[in-house]
């Protein structure tokens, strides 16, 4: 059984109102960072974007030597949540980093949206129910927005890009289902630590991955390296205020505020990057909003946390 502290207890009995907007902030902090990610890795691999991501790691070793007594004693099924948590993280936030690589970032944004849906069939299959009409329907829209966004020309995109961008939206909902049953065994500050320890390590599978393009990052300007340090700070907030709405919201809640993201996004790659975006496109978008919050409707929103 998991003591929780003070903080820990707080995340679960806040008021609703205060833990929509953290996860309505937490929506945007996302698109900030997505944004600047879209631009370094024009000079950066995928690996040195999730390596940034943790510089803050080393000062969460203390915690893990004050705690070691307790973690000897860990059960398998702790040690097995301790590291299901951080694969998933480190596999998703690699696998989204690669596709929004090789895709505009409006589309890799979309597959990372789109989890907010697929989580839906997931936790039916958990809770052993079938999923009701409202739920059906937002299955359906889901596809339709992804197809709009896509403009139903696959062969116009990077079939890399793509893959990942496929196992992105199966990882990220994993992940979030797995963090929210993982509050039962793990307190919020170990879920961090796990996420921390499964980006360093997918971070170091990525680096023997793409060790030719990485060759030239020493010839790149200071600025760039101070933009990389920028999003590093940037993306450890994000994955912070991430975790805190994960363990304070349903998990079909906390994706469907995500889904807000998607056409921030949006419009950043249109301003920002001078990215065009049609009509059908923005239509695809709105769907997928649409069908995000149809399934944070549905009866699944009851259950605090996966049975």
């Amino acid at each position: 059984m998991v003591i929780r502290s003070r903080t820990d207890i707080q995340l679960f009995s806040g008021n609703s109102s205060n833990n929509i907007q953290i996860g309505l902030w937490s929506a945007f902090v996302s698109c900030v960072y997505l944004i600047i990610a879209d631009y370094l890795l024009n000079y950066f691999s995928s690996s040195w974007l999730l390596l940034t991501a943790l510089m803050v790691f080393p000062l969460s070793i203390p915690a893990l030597w004050a705690n070691r007594k307790k973690y000897v004693h860990w059960k398998k099924t702790s040690w097995l949540s301790f590291a299901l948590v951080g694969i998933l993280s480190g596999a998703y936030n690699l696998s989204f980093l690669i596709s929004a690589d090789q895709l505009p970032i409006s589309v890799a944004s979309m597959f990372l949206s789109v989890a907010s849906v697929l989580v839906l069939p997931l936790t039916c299959l958990m809770a052993n129910r079938l999923p009701q009409k409202l739920e059906i329907f937002s299955i359906l829209f889901v596809f339709v927005g992804v197809a709009l966004v896509l403009q139903l020309q696959l062969g116009s995109y990077s079939w890399v890009g793509l893959i990942f961008g496929f196992a992105t939206t199966f990882l990220s909902a994993n992940a979030t289902i797995y963090s929210s049953k993982s509050r039962k065994i793990l307190l919020a500050s170990e879920a961090m630590i796990s996420k921390q320890l499964g980006k360093l390590v997918f971070a170091l599978i990525g680096f023997t991955i793409f060790v030719e393009q990485d060759s030239n990052a020493a010839d790149l300007k200071l600025s760039l390296w101070f933009l990389l340090g920028l999003y590093g700070v940037i993306k450890i907030y994000d994955t912070f205020i991430a975790s805190r709405a994960q363990f304070m919201l349903p998990p079909l809640v906390f994706q469907s505020l995500s889904l807000l993201s998607l056409p921030m996004v949006c419009v950043g790659e249109v301003i920002i990057f001078k990215g065009s975006f049609t009509l059908l496109q923005w239509a695809g978008v709105i769907a997928i909003i649409v069908a995000g919050f149809m399934a944070s409707l549905s009866k699944q929103i009851q259950l605090e946390a996966i049975q």
